[in-house]
């Protein structure tokens, strides 16, 4: 059995090690991480699907430069959340979602003239502050941001709760490559980055008052309480299972660090106040966002409750690769995709090596984020009947969300305990961990072939298999050396080579004939407060991105019953349009009664004569259709081409 050292025997045995490599490794791998931000940006570079052919004027001649084929499955992102930031470019302000649609602030982290929002969302306010620059670049600079964040700020924090800072480059690599980090477009890096430069900022902000500075600290607290206000915001499944523990730990630190109670409440006190002020003053003001998410009918106030999720979900993020080849059986590759959980076996052998654990303050990060692992893991690992959803915080949390990223903090943990390992543990340590880690692999690339994935056959499971246990047992055997960490990344790297494509610019929604038609109309439509309406939905898109007013798009919150109300007064088909989360379709069909439908989950549909239409809502401006239209109020304005086929464009009077 190896023993593993305290962290304070560690230290002493090894920081002039750690300094060392932190002088040559460390800051050059800083320089590398900054340097290649500032290429793709400049390069207007995106791992973004907005080059869908179903966003192209002309699917057979795309506009701009694109490498690799766009993800299908990210409608989400295509759709709705790019769209969105370049709406915001667009307009200086808030993004153009259709107006039957109550704020979306909270869900997508834009600000809407809150004074406080407009601090906790800072990332879409910097959208709106550097319109000097081109929008290509500044597109990429926002795509890029949590990323550049999680590989500047991971290792920092390593370094300050005690751990070596190679170790947070490790962990930064194996959440950025995973497979749910690809396939859900970087959402989790998000959701854990801005968490994670706010506890940087805590940890510094207690050194800094432990030296008796004064002014620092405090400017300190200001910013990390600002990043830690907007954890409560965008997906909040993932904020919950991702940003909490980070937090937590980072506070456990402090109150367990030898030394005077006065910095620690200095740092906790200053930070937590800035903290909860802000986030209950972003969520007052928009409490009409979510009060209209929580009363849909879908996704609405529905609790989950803790279930066993399939062992290929689960363990099978290393089996990966062919979700490039083909889509899962029964489910999708955003769905099936998930961080890398075999961490947590990876770390359970650690822990179990350890014969000498060390002072409980010595070792609160990692009994902090082992706790919050084991919480998460038995929520999407154990049946917990209907008692499971009256549990707060873990009912909001549906168990396949959680057995998507809890991988994350399996990275997070096994990085600290490696970081634990003497310079030279026992081989056998390491001849385990491996090998119980590729039979668990090979195990679970089985079921994948069984279940989801039959395109896989065993070879490609042996070759998984044999790449985990060599990776674990070269890293877990010389903790010492470079090329373990290497070679565990560039592994890693494989089963999402090719995942997304490399977009460079915005493609046809803002280069094309029909988006600068759109942008023309966006202004002469915002000076007379009218809308805009189609009857496809790739339209609406390019509607969205360039800044026009709409009626139909995106409800992403949940309904403006004032505005819906027009449509059905008597609120008749309330269930229809009572959604979020999603999108409202129109069809045009003229002498028609209206009509009201939707998909059976997050979109509602809208059948209407475009004269109806008018009356009921009079700043109806303009609407394109996928079919010509006669009726009285309808001018014919021009025709344009998106998606391949022809829009008739009309001016309604």
């Amino acid at each position: 059995m190896t023993t593993i050292s305290a962290p304070s025997s560690y230290l002493t045995r090894y920081w002039r090690k750690a300094i060392a490599w932190a002088w040559l490794h460390d800051n050059s791998l800083k320089l590398a991480v900054i340097v290649a931000y500032l290429i793709v940006v400049v390069c207007g570079a995106t791992t973004s699907s907005i080059g869908m052919p179903t966003l192209r004027q002309d699917p057979g001649n795309p506009l701009g430069l694109q490498l690799g084929e766009a993800s299908s499955i990210r409608a989400d992102e295509y759709n709705a959340f790019s769209p969105i930031v370049l709406s915001i470019m667009a307009t200086g302000g808030a993004p153009t979602t259709s107006i039957l649609s109550a704020a979306a602030n909270l869900v997508h982290r834009y600000p809407s003239g809150g004074f406080f929002e407009t601090f906790v969302f800072f990332d879409s306010t910097l959208l709106r502050t550097a319109s000097f620059l081109p929008d290509t670049m500044v597109f990429a600079a926002h795509w890029w941001l949590p990323a550049l964040l999680l590989f500047l700020f991971l290792p920092k924090w390593f370094a300050q709760v005690g751990a070596e800072r190679r170790w947070g480059w490790l962990a930064a690599f194996l959440i950025a490559l995973s497979p749910a980090a690809s396939w859900w477009t970087m959402m989790p890096i998000q959701l854990i980055a801005y968490t994670i430069v706010g506890c940087s900022l805590l940890l510094s902000a207690h050194r800094r008052f432990m030296l008796q500075q004064r002014l620092v600290p405090v400017a300190l607290c200001v910013a990390s309480g600002l990043l830690l206000a907007g954890l409560p915001s965008f997906y909040i499944p993932w904020s919950i299972v991702l940003g909490l523990p980070m937090l937590a730990a980072s506070a456990a630190w402090i109150l367990a660090y030898r030394g005077q109670w006065r910095p620690k409440i200095l740092a906790l006190g200053g930070a937590g106040s800035v903290a909860l002020i802000f986030a209950a003053g972003t969520l007052w003001e928009n409490r009409s966002g979510i009060s209209a998410l929580l009363e849909t009918v879908y996704p609405g106030s529905r609790r989950s409750t803790g279930a066993a999720q399939a062992l290929a979900m689960l363990f099978g993020a290393p089996a990966l690769g062919p979700l490039r080849d083909m889509t899962p059986v029964g489910s999708n590759e955003s769905e099936l995709s998930t961080a890398f959980t075999i961490t947590f076996v990876w770390a359970a052998l650690l822990l179990v090596a350890i014969k000498k654990f060390g002072p409980l303050r010595d070792n609160v990060v990692i009994l902090v984020v082992s706790a919050f692992g084991l919480v998460w893991l038995a929520w999407c690992t154990i049946n917990f009947g209907d008692r499971g959803a009256a549990i707060p915080l873990l009912n909001y949390v549906q168990p396949a969300r959680a057995a998507q990223v809890c991988g994350i903090l399996g990275a997070v943990l096994v990085c600290l305990l490696l970081s634990r390992l003497p310079a030279k543990p026992n081989w056998r340590l390491s001849a385990v961990a491996g090998m119980s880690c590729g039979l668990v692999t090979a195990y679970a690339a089985s079921a994948l072939q069984q279940s989801y994935l039959p395109i896989i056959n065993e070879p490609f499971i042996a070759v998984v298999a044999v790449a985990v246990t060599v990776s674990i047992f070269c890293v877990t055997n010389f903790p010492g050396k470079i090329w373990p960490l290497v070679l565990i990344s560039l592994l890693a790297a494989l089963p999402v080579i090719g995942t997304n494509p490399l977009l460079f610019g915005l493609g046809d929604l803002r280069a094309s004939e029909t988006a600068s038609y759109l942008r023309a109309e966006a202004t002469s439509a915002a000076a007379t407060d009218g809308v805009w309406a189609s009857d496809l939905p790739a339209f609406d898109t390019v509607m969205l991105a360039n800044g026009v007013p709409s009626l139909s798009g995106l409800q992403r919150s949940g309904p403006n019953r004032e505005e819906w109300m027009k449509l059905d007064p008597e609120a008749t088909h309330v269930n229809e349009w009572n959604r979020g989360g999603g999108f409202i379709y129109f069809q045009w069909a003229t002498g028609l009664p209206m009509f009201f439908g939707n998909n059976g989950s997050d979109s509602a549909i809208v059948r209407a004569d475009p004269c109806d239409l008018k009356e009921r809502i009079p700043n109806l401006q303009g609407i394109a259709s996928t079919h010509p239209l006669n009726a009285e109020c309808l001018q014919p304005e021009r025709t344009l081409t998106w998606s391949g086929q022809e829009m008739f464009v009309y001016k309604v009077s």
